[in-house]
């Protein structure tokens, strides 16, 4: 994926599931932390990603629409979409690999993992709640 294409996902992902809010992100981590080490890991993250990916993808077909992401952005943020947050058709075109206009397990999976590896900035194949908080504002930055 290009940083660009990156770029867009993360922010995708973040509007989708509000990292970004302090609160929000502490939660979060918290949630993605199934071991309670401190830290959360790739597989870790990818789980926590698999899992958003299903509450996303409403009748269970292995995609999710624009109409499907839109619809669970508040049970997943907690938050009511705002008019400033990007569209659920253009956060689905940034890594919509195949162009047809809708978000695969895995195209989600592999953005996923793109955006894990792009915040693991030690690279030790773990995010710590510092490194998943600044990951997630400077990716909101490029929103």
């Amino acid at each position: 994926m290009n940083p660009k294409a990156l770029g867009l996902f993360a922010g995708a992902l973040l509007s989708v599931h509000a990292l970004a809010a302090a609160p929000d992100a502490e939660k979060e981590f918290s949630t993605m932390d199934t071991d309670h080490d401190g830290k959360v890991s790739a597989t870790e993250h990818a789980a926590g990603a698999k899992l958003m990916f299903g509450k996303m993808d409403a009748n269970h077909d292995g995609k999710v629409t624009a109409a499907e992401m839109t619809a669970a952005h508040q049970a997943i943020s907690g938050q009511a979409a705002k008019k400033s947050d990007m569209p659920a058709a253009d956060k689905i075109k940034a890594v919509d690999s195949d162009g047809d206009g809708v978000l695969t397990a895995e195209e989600h999976a592999k953005a996923s993992a793109s955006m894990f590896a792009k915040m693991d900035t030690d690279k030790d194949g773990f995010l710590s709640k510092q490194e998943m908080a600044a990951g997630h504002a400077a990716m909101m930055k490029k929103q």
